[in-house]
């Protein structure tokens, strides 16, 4: 079974059953599938239905260079790369005429149009295939980086204090874990942004809008972090290396860029496992069933929101 299932994710995707691996491309780790589980697609299929999850995977192109994805990309970048950062992205001038290059090929496109589609092919050919971002998000990317990079870390078991640009520079980066899951069979996959194995940590980036505990508590549960952090540290105990720590690292948007550390407790760690194997319990009945159904199979019975029946007789 195992071989089986290596020939078929070798294949497809190039992963490897229980391995550790640095250095799969992202396109190649991104690539999606009904029978492949990602922290996303599991959000998806959770947070929506079935039928939601199964138009996800084959639509990638709908949310693939949505801007808070491409900045997303920026950011993982200018943190763990930053000697290519500005190798890989350029900053669009301000004064860029409005993108029309889909009307291209219109009946009767107007002198500005014609004008504005020559500039981007110029502006395009001369970028060298570089990503554009405009100027502020370009000192953005940088800024947070920076403030990322400097942030220190304190291991008192082992009586060590290092920045995360020093781990960055003694660790692997990017790494991807493949796994099958014990109690349902469904191959998983997933890719840490840092992983130390010698001190069994790994590490997640976070954009945020603040970097304090409370606010940062509430982006948790809101983006389902917790279920990241369970989906993740049973993908580095099946391939044989526990966490001993995962943390994450949010860095906030707004000057003056706040970074901090933080690892979820206990209890948050037990419900993040839970809405995961729930996640995970649908994905594998679909499979199963060869079925994708949307919210209802038949005609459902709600009721309004807590709300609405708040001073109702007023």
């Amino acid at each position: 079974m195992a071989a089986q299932l290596q020939s078929v994710l070798g294949d497809a995707l190039g992963l490897e059953i229980g391995v550790i691996k640095a250095g799969v491309p992202a396109e190649v780790y991104h690539e999606r599938r009904l029978d492949v589980a990602s922290n996303g697609g599991l959000s998806v299929i959770d947070e929506g239905t079935p039928k939601h999850f199964h138009w996800w995977v084959h639509h990638p192109e709908a949310d693939k260079d949505s801007p808070p994805l491409v900045f997303g990309r920026a950011l993982h970048c200018a943190t763990l790369e930053p000697e290519v950062f500005r190798d890989t992205y350029i900053v669009l001038p301000e004064d860029a005429p409005r993108d029309l290059r889909y009307l291209r090929n219109a009946a009767k496109p107007s002198d500005a149009t014609k004008a504005a589609i020559d500039w981007w092919d110029t502006w395009e050919a001369r970028s060298l295939g570089k990503t554009m971002l405009a100027a502020d998000a370009f000192a953005q990317a940088e800024a947070m980086a920076a403030s990322l990079r400097a942030l220190e870390l304190e291991f008192p078991e082992i009586g060590v204090e290092i920045t995360v640009g020093e781990l960055l520079a003694e660790c692997q980066t990017e790494v991807t874990l493949c796994w099958v899951d014990e109690r349902t069979g469904v191959i998983c996959k997933a890719r840490a942004d840092l992983w130390a194995p010698d001190l069994g940590l790994a590490m997640d980036l976070k954009s945020c809008e603040s970097a304090c505990r409370e606010p940062f508590s509430r982006a948790v549960h809101r983006h389902r972090y917790h279920v990241q952090h369970a989906h993740y540290c049973e993908g580095f105990r099946a391939c044989g290396q526990p966490v001993r720590s995962f943390v994450f690292l949010p860095v906030e948007k707004n000057e003056p860029h706040v970074s901090a550390a933080w690892h979820i407790d206990a209890p948050s760690e037990e419900l993040g496992y839970e809405i995961r194997n729930r996640s995970l319990d649908k994905l594998a009945a679909c499979l199963k069933s060869g079925r994708w159904p949307g919210p209802t199979t038949g005609i459902g019975s709600l009721t309004l929101p807590a709300y609405a029946f708040y001073n109702a007789q007023e």
